[in-house]
């Protein structure tokens, strides 16, 4: 028979005494499940938000990597959770176009780019949430000339300018080409 207990601590009193008296509490074994519950007035980051984040993008710049500096900018100015969650949803956009159909909409032929399909995948983002969609349900509209990889940088960027610390973030959506399992079937 298993047993729960549930332990409601502030996360400023998770600290190294805490956890080594957690694991002289409960053998080895047992599993520590973590809820995070944000008890702050701020506001969550929203797919609205993340596409008017996107639609900052300043396509006048006189380079690729300027045309991300107003809305890594904007970005930075939200809390630090806000970064995480825009990059999580970056990834998630990325993720749904990552199928078959898109790929051969991007490579007719039989060899394909993983890291050009990603970028291609990127510049679809990069475009807003009309283009986004449109290409989403029908991969013919597609690009396959049209890339865009410093959208992948934006997040890591606004969050070294908000904190002046390395992005060191990875989504639990896999981005990668060949990840969505389900769209490669």
């Amino acid at each position: 028979m298993s047993m729960t207990t549930k332990i409601s601590v502030p996360l400023s009193e998770v600290d190294e005494k805490f956890l080594k008296e957690l694991k002289e509490k409960y053998p080895s074994h047992t599993r520590l499940d973590i809820q995070v519950v944000n008890l702050d007035d701020i506001p969550t980051f929203t797919e609205e938000d993340f596409w008017s984040i996107i639609g900052l993008l300043d396509w006048n710049a006189e380079t690729r990597n300027e045309v991300l500096t107003p809305a890594v900018e904007t970005l930075a100015q939200h809390p630090a959770s806000h970064i995480y969650l825009f990059e999580d949803i970056l990834a998630e956009k990325l993720y749904a176009l990552d199928t078959i159909a898109h790929a051969r909409a991007t490579y007719p032929g039989d060899s394909i780019s993983e890291d050009g399909f990603l970028y291609v995948r990127a510049a679809v983002v990069s475009q807003g949430k009309e283009k986004y969609e449109q290409v989403l349900h029908d991969p013919a509209q597609i690009n396959p000339d049209e890339d865009f990889e410093p959208l992948l940088s934006l997040a890591a960027l606004a969050y070294e300018q908000k904190t002046g610390s390395e992005f060191d973030y990875i989504s639990p959506t896999s981005y990668e080409t060949y990840a969505n399992e389900a769209g490669w079937q």
